[in-house]
Formats: C-alpha cells, structure tokens, sequence
C-alpha cells in the first residue's frame, strides 16, 4: 500500500469520528504507519538480496557448465580401462615345475 492511500484511509477515519477521537488513536495509527514503512523498506531490501543471489547462481550455474564441457569423455574411458587391468594368472604346479623337477624362473 502506498502512502496516498495511507493517508487517505486516515482521512477517511479522522473525517468519521472527527478531530477530537480521532487525536486519541493518533498514535496507534502513527505505530501502525510506522511499521508498515519498516516493512516495506525490508521487503524491498530482501527482494534486492533475492535478485542478487538468483543473478549469482546464474553465473555459478553457467561457469559449471563450462568447466564441464572442457573434461573430455576419454578420460572416463581411461579410468575404466585402467581398472580392468590383467589380473594375475593362477600358475599350477606343472607350470612351475620343468620336466626336470627344476623350478621355473
């Protein structure tokens, strides 16, 4: 609500129950003005911090994206293959052992 129209609804209350009453309540309608300044100064601070924070998180958003892009898909490929190394061959003991009976180096 605008102060136009504050101050209008007040008009309207002070033109109701005339001057006399209306000095009465003059200060309660005075700490609910007040209050509603306040208010409003917060909403807009906060709506700054808002628009600031979702502009930021755009920014991340889009340098995220380009990191990304610049990992290339071979490296997964690479870690896959690395993993999947020989595994070690289970040797018998005629394998080990030559006609002989020597052991095989």
């Amino acid at each position: 609500m605008d102060d136009d129209k504050i101050l209008e609804l007040t008009g309207r209350i002070e033109s109701t129950l005339g001057k006399e009453q209306f000095a009465t309540i003059s200060d309660v309608v005075g700490e609910i003005l007040t209050g509603n300044s306040e208010n409003m100064k917060t909403i807009a601070n906060k709506s700054a911090e808002i628009k600031k924070l979702e502009d930021r998180n755009q920014k991340l958003v889009t340098a995220n994206g380009a990191l990304l892009q610049k990992i290339p898909m071979e490296y997964h490929k690479t870690e896959e293959k690395e993993e999947k190394k020989e595994e070690p061959k289970k040797i018998s003991l005629s394998d080990a052992i030559d006609k002989k009976g020597n052991f095989i180096h």
